[in-house]
């Protein structure tokens, strides 16, 4: 009986496992690719990417982009391709944020001035 429970029990959470997977898989099948979120931020304030990443927890490419004298985050829904906000950051903070010194605004090592 002992025996039978654990195989259970482990059935079990094999099959949760890979069902947890499939949704997974299933909801980045439906962003949109790294090339579409380029686009979308160049389209909102123009200028040369110089770098770009996925925002696993919010569902969102954060571009960033140099236009002239400034540079700006800009972050891209990765579902509905849509700009959620565009923020100017010094090249400091952005390279931190690259680097993955400084992940989100307000992380201590923010290094805006």
């Amino acid at each position: 009986m002992k025996f039978s429970l654990v195989k259970s029990v482990f059935i079990v959470l094999s099959v949760s496992s890979v069902s947890s997977f499939s949704v997974y898989a299933a909801d980045h099948a439906k962003f949109i690719s790294k090339q579409e979120a380029i686009d979308v931020a160049l389209e909102a304030v123009g200028g040369e990417v110089i770098g770009i990443r996925m925002d696993e927890p919010d569902n969102q490419w954060d571009v960033f982009v140099k236009s002239g004298a400034d540079a700006f985050e800009v972050e891209v829904d990765a579902i509905s391709g849509n700009v959620v906000a565009s923020e100017k950051e010094s090249l400091e903070e952005i390279e931190a944020e690259l680097s993955g010194d400084l992940s989100h605004e307000g992380v201590s090592g923010d290094v805006d001035t």
